[in-house]
């Protein structure tokens, strides 16, 4: 006889304190690299709001298989390996999904410039440059949008919120 066991959702199955929320996000972008049809898709999914005309054609230029673009994530990525499996990568992308579902157009910028920096590994200079904007708007609406994540995923570490106090060591 055949026991049924409790099927878990895969949200479930996921162990989330393997890393901080980012280095989820970074291992996402790593994971997509490695597969461009994938990467296909997910680009089709993410936040539009802070998506310029050149970034467009960049992901058009990806869709249409240019060989150009397919290595640029490899090239800005060198320090991230993948170490997701199919189902820790289908997981965070859903819950990027989720709040990328989220029909509010702060959150949506929040979100959008969480997924281009620590996904797609843009640099926030170059995030600010795309969006006609100042580097410290685009830190700050990082800042926003781990807050908003933390809130609604309490589980998560968030690197940028984990302070490091320094003692020095003082001589008599």
């Amino acid at each position: 006889m055949k026991m049924n066991m409790p099927v878990q959702h895969i949200l479930q199955a996921v162990d989330w304190s393997k890393y901080s929320f980012e280095e989820w996000c970074r291992q996402l972008g790593a994971w997509l690299n490695g597969d461009t049809e994938t990467m296909v898709k997910i680009v089709k999914t993410m936040p539009t709001k802070r998506i310029t005309q050149k970034q467009r054609e960049k992901l058009m230029a990806m869709y249409m298989s240019d060989e150009t673009l397919k290595d640029r994530l490899c090239i800005r990525r060198k320090g991230t390996c993948c170490h997701l499996n199919d189902n820790e990568a289908r997981a965070i992308h859903k819950i990027i999904n989720d709040l990328e579902s989220i029909e509010d157009e702060v959150v949506q910028e929040w979100i959008g410039a969480i997924w281009w920096h620590y996904v797609m590994g843009e640099s926030i200079r170059d995030i600010a440059k795309s969006n006609d904007t100042y580097g410290s708007q685009i830190q700050q609406d990082i800042k926003c949008g781990l807050a908003f994540v933390k809130s609604r995923y309490p589980h998560f570490t968030i690197d940028k919120f984990i302070k490091i106090v320094v003692v020095e060591n003082q001589s008599s």
